[in-house]
């Protein structure tokens, strides 16, 4: 939840290049506590920076979906698709990853490594447009049962719900 959490903050605060480097500095976090992960001289330590690594997964998983939708705004459905495809394909090659190096403290090293270079790729390479209907200010009305709402779409910053008697 964090992660979407904070892709959500920054495009309010940045819009889509909000969006798109809050991605890239959750994703080199990953790749960063992977790295430190793998030279953990105990457990206790390890555990610990597991943790951290996992939360930064988590996250970035979170800020990757806060994006998908704006990739193909009439295909979400298919983009989600080959985004979960995606995090398949990269479970296989960490598998083949850890089959080629002699431990898995090395595996983890050079996983790391990679997530953080492939979370840097998105700098040159995420490009999308704001398809949102929070580009502009919209205000609805609606009245239901007695029940007035109005709701301005600027990023949440005025949004008045009244009740008549």
């Amino acid at each position: 939840a964090w992660g979407g959490m904070i892709s959500d903050w920054s495009y309010t605060r940045w819009g889509m290049t909000g969006r798109k480097y809050a991605h890239i500095i959750i994703t080199c976090g990953e790749g960063i506590f992977l790295v430190i992960f793998s030279r953990m001289p105990n457990l206790g330590s390890a555990i610990f920076m597991m943790i951290i690594f996992s939360l930064f997964v988590q996250s970035a998983e979170g800020s990757t979906f806060g994006i998908v939708p704006y990739v193909d705004p009439k295909n979400t459905g298919g983009v989600c698709g080959f985004v979960g495809a995606g995090g398949n394909i990269g479970a296989v090659i960490w598998g083949f990853v850890f089959l080629a190096v002699g431990n898995f403290a090395t595996g983890y090293l050079i996983l790391g490594f990679i997530v953080v270079a492939v979370g840097l790729t998105g700098i040159f390479t995420i490009y999308i447009e704001d398809t949102s209907h929070r580009k502009e200010s919209v205000v609805m009305d609606q009245s239901v049962s007695g029940a007035t709402m109005d709701k301005s779409l600027d990023g949440g910053k005025s949004s008045t719900i009244e009740l008549k008697a």
